[in-house]
């Protein structure tokens, strides 16, 4: 009886989490509801790419005189070109003889057409595994397209929450992480089937890996270590530019004096720039038109890192673009097309400053200061490599400004800062839950009413 009721408030504690998460599913099913198909950014090259690793094909194919692509199915074709109205006009709305028509769509395997979708040639497909096995599923199951595409983003958010539900069970995140994953543009991606949703999970359950890590012992890291090494393979190959987390690990055989744990963080980062490599040379993109290749131009600035800091410095100074930013990263909806209520961006921005101050912890600084440099030098490396990317790949030389750069892409350079702030301690140790649930639950009512609201007046 005594080991039963000792037992009992563990055990209430995890159904009271099991509650929450399939609460948070059921949320994030009724947002999707909301969401005509293929209105987040590139959502539709992103779906072709899952529908192309359901098929068994793995990597892009290139047709002569075109971008990399695939070979599609005629069904999954016509229902994305059913949608692109949608995309180009924002007023534009699906009649009911073409939502019948849409939702009367089945997969076609016996015609295939080639379509170029370049843009996601660079991630490593393992990635896609959500979206693919739910198309996959739809196709043996007969059910319509449409079903099918639902299907496909249930699977990519539930893989997002299971992510954020390991995450938990290694390190609670702070408060500022929580608000990040709470932004109307993250709650936007995270339910479309596109790898934003997942790639934000995977770098909170990176983050706190890497400090609960920090917190081991030398010898009793095998497990972490490993797992750190899969979880940063994955990250890293669906955002390239968080590239300079690969230095964790680096950072933790050094703190343990471990060889084999330098060999593991080497094996990594050989692997996370071989697949770089491999895929800028096997990836045909020619969307925008340059005199310079991509090698030339990281050779150029390579030796002239002060006009890189020169072009950074013309872009971030830009009102328009820096506004743009500003908006992009608290939510800019659908095809960048769709703005939040004027005051939200005021309150959200507002928000993020107070849960930044909550998560702010000097509890652990002496025993962890070495791990929070590591990660704040990372996300400023990595908000360097968002604008050298775009750089070298995306605007002709000598650019003026850099173009092509969104709010969202700061999304895991401002997590990895987040983690910083607060280090191994734990949560309730500087940030009571009377003091920070009653913030968490404004910003979330505040971020959710916004994006819904959006919502309503975009598609409804």
């Amino acid at each position: 009886m005594r080991r039963n009721a000792s037992m009992a408030p563990h055990d209430g504690g995890r159904l009271g989490a099991w509650i929450l998460w399939i609460a948070v599913f059921l949320g994030g099913c009724g947002i999707a509801w909301l969401i005509p198909p293929f209105q987040s950014p590139d959502e539709n090259a992103h779906l072709g790419r899952a529908a192309l690793i359901a098929d068994g094909r793995w990597l892009l194919e290139r047709k002569d005189g075109s971008d990399s692509g695939g070979y599609f199915d005629k069904g999954l074709i016509r229902f994305q070109i059913a949608h692109v109205p949608m995309i180009e006009d924002p007023r534009a709305r699906m009649t009911p003889e073409a939502r019948a028509d849409v939702e009367a769509l089945r997969w076609d395997r016996q015609e295939l057409f080639f379509t170029p979708i370049a843009g996601t040639g660079y991630y490593l497909p393992v990635v896609y595994l959500p979206q693919a096995l739910a198309l996959w599923v739809g196709d043996r199951l007969d059910l319509s397209v449409l079903n099918s595409y639902r299907l496909a983003r249930l699977m990519a958010l539930a893989a997002t929450l299971g992510l954020l539900a390991a995450a938990c069970r290694v390190l609670n995140p702070n408060v500022l992480t929580w608000a990040l994953m709470l932004l109307p543009m993250t709650v936007f991606q995270a339910v479309s089937p596109t790898l934003d949703g997942l790639a934000s999970a995977l770098a909170v359950l990176t983050l706190a890996l890497f400090l609960r890590a920090v917190e081991h012992p030398a010898g009793r890291t095998a497990s972490p270590a490993w797992g750190l090494a899969v979880a940063l393979l994955l990250l890293c190959t669906s955002r390239i530019h968080v590239l300079p987390l690969l230095a964790l690990p680096f950072y933790l055989a050094w703190r343990r004096r471990s060889w084999r744990e330098c060999a593991l963080a080497a094996l990594l980062l050989m692997a996370c720039v071989g697949w770089v490599l491999f895929t800028l040379r096997t990836t045909v993109d020619t969307r925008i038109a340059r005199e310079h290749s991509t090698t030339f131009l990281v050779g150029h600035y390579l030796r002239a890192p002060w006009e890189f800091v020169q072009v950074i410095w013309r872009t971030v100074t830009d009102p328009g673009i820096r506004e743009f930013y500003l908006q992009s990263f608290i939510g800019k909806l659908g095809w960048l097309d769709t703005l939040l209520a004027p005051r939200a961006y005021t309150w959200l921005w507002a928000g993020l400053g107070a849960c930044a101050v909550a998560s702010l912890s000097v509890v652990t600084l002496r025993q962890d200061a070495g791990a929070r440099a590591m990660l704040l030098l990372a996300s400023v490396g990595s908000v360097a490599l968002v604008f050298f990317a775009l750089l070298v790949t995306w605007n002709a030389h000598p650019a003026a400004t850099i173009q092509g750069v969104q709010g969202r892409y700061f999304l895991v350079p401002a997590m990895t800062a987040a983690a910083a702030l607060s280090g191994t301690a734990a949560p309730r140790t500087w940030s009571p839950w009377w003091r920070s649930t009653p913030l968490l639950l404004a910003f979330a009512t505040v971020a959710l009413w916004s994006l819904v609201a959006a919502l309503l007046l975009r598609y409804h």
